[in-house]
């Protein structure tokens, strides 16, 4: 049986039966009301879900109570009978498109927000304090060891929320039981350390858990089916690993109709571009420890979450019987029909998720989840119809050809316009093309790849090898000018910096090759680590030190994924030297000076530079007189990351 074939396959849930086997997962979207109840928005988000193809599609992390569970202050709720109506909606949309509705139940335990709660501590298994929250700003939280009063209170608010949801026509509900939120906390040796009936073994450490399903096939019926979401590992010294978590899907199957597998606790930040798989590791990064739960439990189908970006590889782990399901979620927000367009063969024109984790980054700072690659994610009802047809067609010249100027002249011939893009290289892709050069960048190649293939199949009329002088441009009789020139490095005044051996961290992550075995990469930035790993990874010594005025402008990295970046250059004993700054290069080293002023040399065969970058405002200002008033995007408006080329660029051909 081939992949597609394999995923194609109705999936049995209870009495229940998914059209296939791709679950639409939980995603985290801060679009619901302040009151966390259903909005437009978010009924219009499920809608274009519910097209793209899912079987099953499971609607966002929803509080069981207003008491002590709240994690975020537009999520939603179902702590009271005022949420059951417009939650009506919701489900309504989904099964509409052909999905089985179903909706994500969670307690935050000590991973709850004080202020979001009535300002009561948050609860959990045992007495601690610390931060816990995704959002670190909130500093510390006393956490209250629950009696067995509180348990029982739980309980029946897991069962109230459930038997809400089915009241509000969902076929089903999803259980939280990962990521370190409460029942997962009961579970984690690393966070329990009870000495009653619900501490000590496993089995105990289960008991809250089963307690909850319990309680919620009383009150809703044993033909009402409960997925089961667990961390097959905390990713924490301490916590549950994969033997137990075995042992534990043994203890639930007999309990449960669907078992999902994820990883991490988000307690733990270091663990969250691991619960959230960053771009630098592999698809499916929580595979293997799916399949071995599978192997270990029968009657009840086992599925895996994350990084799951590529429906050929997905129908391989089915169709191989590794899992039996699989559940994705940024891949998704990227294009929501996804499933759809792969199974009728329009698999490359589908938005490729390039796992930059700015939606998720947003989402853990309360921010609407936004999508890098896909303007339209999550904001379906703000822009319903878009893009639409211009009512006048006029003549559109886009100057650059990078991410930005692709973006902005796709849209803009999508539109009906005539456009022509000039590029001054002979090659598309602007700084892309370093972005997506190393091999551990495979998803953002693939994004490349996706843009390219789409500005082919368009109208777009493309000058490779021209550079856009005003009286280029002019000689078009523009009526509308969109300038995407980018950005470019800046090179310190360093002494030596003209030798043959010095090289840009960009020109090296396009695949220019490096000498030698020892390497300095100046720049303790995003593209300087990135440019380390990939030299480290070719056999290379390498040191990272800082540029004369830092790095602070490269954005190349967020916060989150650069625990991963680092990760890996531990592997190879790279650590950025911190308070080393390049002073100048002569053959064979590289000379620093370190915090006390006196200098220090390195050996260095070659010295990359990783500097901030400039934006090419000259350009801009050179075209500024082609038409009336032309419009600036992405980096040569302000050197940003790829989601302000994007985003920008996309506005802009709207506006036309």
């Amino acid at each position: 049986m081939s992949g597609y074939e394999a995923l194609l396959q109705p999936l049995k849930i209870g009495k229940l039966t998914a059209k296939n086997r791709i679950e639409a997962a939980p995603t985290l979207t801060c679009i619901s009301h302040a009151d966390q109840s259903v909005s437009p928005e978010l009924v219009e988000w499920y809608k274009v879900q519910a097209k793209g193809g899912a079987g099953l599609i499971t609607v966002l992390e929803t509080a069981i109570d207003r008491d002590r569970a709240i994690t975020q202050p537009t999520q939603l709720n179902l702590g009271s009978d005022f949420y059951i109506p417009a939650l009506t909606s919701v489900a309504e949309v989904i099964k509409d498109g052909g999905a089985i509705a179903s909706i994500e139940l969670n307690h935050g335990g000590r991973q709850a927000v004080s202020w979001l709660n009535g300002g009561r501590n948050p609860i959990g298994p045992s007495h601690m304090v610390g931060v816990f929250t995704e959002d670190r700003r909130r500093g510390e939280q006393v956490v209250e060891e629950m009696t067995l009063a509180m348990i029982d209170e739980v309980v029946d608010h897991f069962a109230a929320a459930a038997f809400r949801a089915k009241t509000a026509g969902f076929d089903m509900v999803t259980v939280h039981a990962g990521h370190g939120w409460l029942i997962s906390q009961f579970v984690s040796p690393a966070v329990n350390s009870r000495t009653d009936e619900y501490g000590g073994s496993l089995e105990n450490r289960c008991r809250f858990g089963i307690r909850v399903i319990d309680a919620i096939r009383e009150r809703c019926g044993a033909d009402f089916p409960i997925e089961w979401r667990i961390s097959a590992s905390d990713l924490v010294a301490g916590g549950l690993e994969i033997a137990d978590a075995i042992k534990y899907a043994q203890i639930m199957q007999d309990k449960v109709d669907l078992l999902q597998v994820s990883a991490g606790t988000i307690g733990v930040p270091h663990t969250y571009p691991y619960t959230h798989p960053s771009t630098y590791l592999p698809h499916g990064e929580n595979l293997e420890r799916a399949a071995e739960i599978k192997k270990a439990v029968t009657g009840v189908p086992v599925g895996v979450v994350g990084a799951i970006m590529d429906l050929d590889e997905a129908g391989e782990w089915v169709a191989d019987g590794r899992v039996d399901f699989v559940a994705l979620c940024r891949s998704l927000i990227a294009d929501p029909a996804l499933p759809k367009k792969t199974f009728k063969g329009r698999k490359d024109d589908a938005i490729p998720c390039i796992r930059c984790n700015a939606c998720l980054i947003r989402g853990a700072h309360s921010l609407p989840v936004r999508c890098t690659v896909n303007p339209l994610a999550v904001q379906e009802y703000y822009y319903r119809g878009t893009p639409k047809k211009a009512s006048e067609k006029k003549k559109v010249v886009v100057v650059g050809g990078g991410p930005a100027g692709m973006e902005a002249a796709l849209v803009a011939a999508s539109r009906g316009h005539d456009v022509t893009l000039f590029e001054k290289g002979l090659r598309l892709g602007g700084n892309l093309l370093a972005s997506s050069g190393p091999d551990f960048k495979a998803d953002w190649k693939r994004y490349l790849d996706y843009l390219l293939r789409q500005m082919a199949g368009s109208s777009v009329g493309v000058r490779l090898g021209v550079e856009a002088t005003p009286g280029a441009v002019g000689a078009e009789h523009p009526d509308e000018v969109i300038v995407a020139v980018g950005a470019e490095p800046v090179v310190p005044d360093v002494p030596g910096v003209g030798a043959p051996n010095v090289f840009l961290a960009g020109e090296v992550m396009k695949g220019t090759a490096v000498p030698g075995g020892t390497v300095v990469v100046a720049g303790d930035g995003g593209m300087g680590m990135e440019a380390a790993l990939m030299l480290a990874r070719q056999g290379k010594q390498v040191s990272v030190v800082e540029l004369p005025g830092g790095s602070e402008g490269d954005q190349t990295v967020n916060f989150v994924d650069v625990v991963v970046l680092q990760d890996y250059l531990d592997e190879f004993g790279v650590r950025p030297r911190k308070g080393q700054v390049l002073k100048n290069i002569r053959p064979g080293f590289a000379v620093v000076s370190d915090e006390s002023g006196a200098d220090v040399e390195l050996p260095a065969d070659a010295v990359v530079f990783a500097p901030v970058l400039r934006a090419r405002t000259e350009v801009v200002d050179a075209l500024a007189g082609t038409v009336d008033e032309i419009r600036v995007v992405g980096d040569c408006r302000q050197p940003r990351i790829l989601f302000n080329a994007v985003h920008e660029a996309f506005e802009a051909a709207l506006e036309i």
